[in-house]
């Protein structure tokens, strides 16, 4: 999803951290294998090879003390509360070390050889998913909302953020924003971590408890460059984008993408349609 970053210390530590990885978790680095990052580095992936068959190790850096929290946690805390009926990878393994300065967190699990529906997170031309793979989406989606969050787990977003955001970016949307349904969500639900034409659904370190409808909401606006498809993510998911709460969600993940555009070429592009959506979303 991101570049390789473009500081060579950064990129070289990186390296070496995932040979350390792999070396601890008995695997090696795949030949000709593409590497995935992180934002401005801070994790690495690439497909490995293990006595077993072939696996898909990610490395996960941070600065000594600053090790911790959602994201870091979120994969080993995701394998652990989900059922394993939802279509996804299963982790293996995972060690954590520190070295100069940093922390690192490996995480090594299965590899899914489905590609990914778009290389970036917004729909940019149409695919032929069949209806099976909508109605997996479906169910896979209601059983992470119906699944109790884990004890402590953060949320996706917070009632101050969304508070603050929908005004500073949408304006006075003519309704309380108070969210009064949370449930558990992905969190990151778009295409570039959706596969086809077999779905999995990846990246699970940003799950946690989010305004109900958050899913969906935030696949649509991801959606939208691609209308007949869009139109499809709003019929798989009527019964809830119709409600007052999945009307929220929608309000919320339009600020919350609108904020991105400020920050990377990727919702910059994407602004111009959430902005059109938002005021048919009002005029509604």
């Amino acid at each position: 999803m991101f570049s390789e970053p473009d500081d060579p210390d950064v990129r070289e530590r990186m390296h070496a951290a995932f040979a350390d990885a792999a070396n601890r978790l008995g695997c090696a680095s795949a030949d000709g294998a593409t590497e995935a990052w992180g934002h401005d580095g801070r994790t690495i992936g690439a497909p490995v090879t293990t006595p077993h068959g072939n696996a898909w190790l990610r490395v996960l850096e941070a600065p000594v003390g600053g090790e911790g929290g959602k994201l870091w946690t979120g994969t080993e805390e995701a394998a652990a509360t989900l059922p394993t009926e939802i279509p996804r990878p299963r982790l293996l393994e995972s060690a954590d070390w520190v070295g100069v300065g940093y922390a690192y967190r490996a995480e090594l699990s299965t590899y899914i050889s489905a590609p990914v529906c778009s290389p970036t997170p917004d729909l940019t031309e149409h695919i032929p998913l069949p209806d099976a793979w909508w109605s997996r989406l479906q169910r896979a989606t209601n059983a992470v909302a119906t699944t109790p969050a884990p004890d402590n787990r953060q949320r996706v977003i917070t009632q101050d953020y969304i508070h603050r955001t929908i005004p500073q970016y949408l304006g006075d949307v003519g309704i309380d924003t108070t969210v009064r349904r949370w449930t558990l969500a992905h969190g990151d639900l778009h295409w570039a971590n959706l596969t086809w034409p077999e779905l999995n659904i990846l990246d699970w370190e940003g799950f946690g408890l989010a305004p109900y409808g958050f899913d969906a909401a935030h696949l649509y606006a991801y959606t939208l460059p691609v209308a007949e498809l869009a139109k499809r993510v709003r019929t798989t998911f009527a019964g809830i984008l119709a409600t007052p709460e999945g009307r929220l969600a929608e309000l919320t993940v339009a600020a919350i993408l609108l904020q991105a555009a400020d920050r990377d070429p990727v919702h910059a592009r994407l602004a111009p349609r959430i902005r059109e959506f938002v005021r048919r979303l009002r005029a509604r």
